[in-house]
């Protein structure tokens, strides 16, 4: 079964926290918007120029969460950074993501004390392929304690121009700093 960036980040965080991915809403959903544009951008469906999202191919895709971005960055009125589109997408995106992955019963419910755990299902399957690089950078990016501790494969990725930063580095640069900017929001209310 095909897992995209964003399914392997929600069920890696589900195992790590034991399922208690409600705690981290406002990382996850950075961590997961990030996800989303890292595999929109190394599909070629989207490039990143001058820290700018442009639209390449505006098809449909496979994935129902990535043809809602895509819709979405196709139909905005003024181009954005990617900080920006991250922050505006991040709050959709651990309901569609989740939704997705329990449908396609990849993620397991159970109910805990005063909550409801997600925990990813564990079966007979081959064990996991090493994280890809992608997927360490984005996660380490989002939370530290959320690295994956195997070492990571390579990812395939478009060849960025000589004047520009691969999509990887420049989104999970956007996360860092939409996660740091959430927690100065946070600490800055108190």
């Amino acid at each position: 079964m095909n897992t995209s960036l964003a399914d392997q980040v929600m069920l890696h965080i589900a195992d790590s926290t034991g399922g208690r991915t409600a705690a981290w809403h406002t990382e996850l959903a950075i961590a997961l918007t990030g996800a989303v544009l890292i595999d929109l951008a190394l599909a070629d469906h989207i490039a990143i120029r001058r820290n700018q999202i442009l639209i390449n191919h505006p098809g449909p895709l496979d994935d129902p969460v990535q043809d809602e971005i895509l819709r979405r960055l196709a139909s905005r009125r003024r181009p954005g950074s990617v900080q920006e589109w991250i922050e505006r997408l991040a709050p959709l995106m651990p309901d569609q993501v989740q939704e997705n992955l329990l449908a396609r019963g990849l993620l397991i419910p159970s109910i805990g004390r005063c909550t409801l755990r997600l925990h990813p299902r564990h079966n007979s399957e081959p064990p996991d392929p090493p994280p890809s690089e992608a997927l360490s950078r984005l996660l380490h990016a989002s939370h530290q304690n959320w690295t994956p501790s195997q070492t990571p494969s390579r990812t395939p990725s478009r060849t960025a121009q000589p004047d520009e930063p691969d999509a990887v580095t420049i989104v999970c640069s956007a996360v860092a700093s939409c996660i740091g900017s959430a927690v100065q929001q946070l600490m800055c209310s108190f």
